[in-house]
């Protein structure tokens, strides 16, 4: 059964009173129409602006990111050159013994090498 459609029949109707609940209607279709319009606006703003909060947040946990590895690389080069000094005041003062281990050091990478 086919279904009618509502707006249609107002139309076909030549009553001045059908009529003009006709014009009715359509103007509050078109009311409809344009706040529908003005609501998916106001979403696409909403949503523009959470996205642009989003990559700020995201920017800044970058930042934040990129400083802490920064700090984590000076740490890690500060305790190098620590390691560096210490070795080099070791060698300094026992000289023997530093040549002594680097010998046996070497003689044992050679003979891990060989096999």
């Amino acid at each position: 059964m086919p279904t009618a459609n509502p707006t249609s029949e107002f139309a076909r109707s030549g009553n001045g009173q059908n009529s003009a609940a006709s014009k009715d209607i359509e103007a509050q279709l078109q009311q409809l129409r344009e706040d529908i319009a003005s609501l998916a606006r106001s979403v696409a703003t909403v949503g523009n602006e959470k996205a642009s909060e989003v990559r700020g947040k995201a920017r800044r946990a970058a930042h934040e990111a990129a400083d802490a590895s920064m700090h984590m690389v000076e740490a890690a080069r500060e305790q190098a050159v620590s390691l560096e000094r210490d070795l080099e005041r070791q060698i300094r003062t026992n000289p023997i013994q530093a040549v002594a281990i680097a010998a046996g050091v070497g003689f044992l990478f050679a003979l891990m090498t060989r096999r």
